[in-house]
């Protein structure tokens, strides 16, 4: 008869937390150094009023593809991300001095859409007392509008 190996349920758990206590400090020794050179990742969401329709099969699926620009203050553009596609986007948030700004999108033929926003370290947010207009949204790192037809 072949013997096969045992392990005992006492092993078993001392070795499972032995891996966990490995893996856990491995998280915490290198987690800072991964998270200091990577950049904030900001969810971008573009919809158009009009795409349903027949004439904006012109622009594909895609859209026309649409800019984001955050404007600092003083009018100087900090970021800048083109091509935005239909739906979410991912776009890095790097280089761009903490501070609050205003993220301006446009796309041609449409209406330009402006949502302020905070830039804190690699993170996005709306200002707490932001009135949006409608047709856009911001939260905690997700920034989203929906573009209406310009007449």
């Amino acid at each position: 008869m072949t013997k096969t190996l045992e392990l005992k349920g006492g092993l078993v758990v001392a070795l499972l937390l032995i891996l966990t206590g490995i893996v856990g400090t491995l998280f915490i020794v290198l987690g800072p150094k991964a998270t200091d050179r990577s950049p904030g990742v900001v969810h971008v969401g573009v919809r158009y009023a009009n795409e349903m329709s027949l004439e904006f099969n012109k622009y594909g699926k895609n859209g026309p593809g649409a800019t984001i620009e955050l404007v600092a203050p003083d009018g100087s553009v900090a970021y800048k991300h083109e091509n935005l596609q239909i739906g979410r986007n991912l776009m890095p948030l790097k280089d761009v001095a903490n501070g609050p700004y205003s993220a301006q999108f446009s796309a041609p033929g449409y209406r330009t859409r402006v949502v302020p926003i905070i830039v804190e370290g690699r993170m996005l947010n709306p200002p707490k007392d932001a009135e949006l207009e409608k047709g856009t949204l911001a939260d905690y790192n997700m920034i989203g509008v929906r573009f209406e037809v310009e007449e």
